[in-house]
């Protein structure tokens, strides 16, 4: 899974607003309409962001 399907969020759109704004992600996942009706994406969307931001970390950026 790479979005909510509920709402038609694409979890790179989710984490781009995280790296901008240093927000949690359900914060911010919800506040777009994700992760708050069925919910069935948490898991999917939360290990891509996390995986996404360890890359992040390996290249470098210790923000994350």
């Amino acid at each position: 899974m790479n979005k909510c399907h509920c709402a038609e969020v694409f979890f790179e759109n989710i984490l781009s607003v995280v790296k901008e704004t240093n927000r949690p992600i359900l914060e911010v996942a919800r506040e777009m309409g994700a992760a708050d009706t069925c919910t069935a994406c948490i898991p999917d969307m939360m290990a891509f962001i996390q995986r996404e931001m360890e890359g992040l970390s390996l290249a470098g950026n210790s923000n994350y």
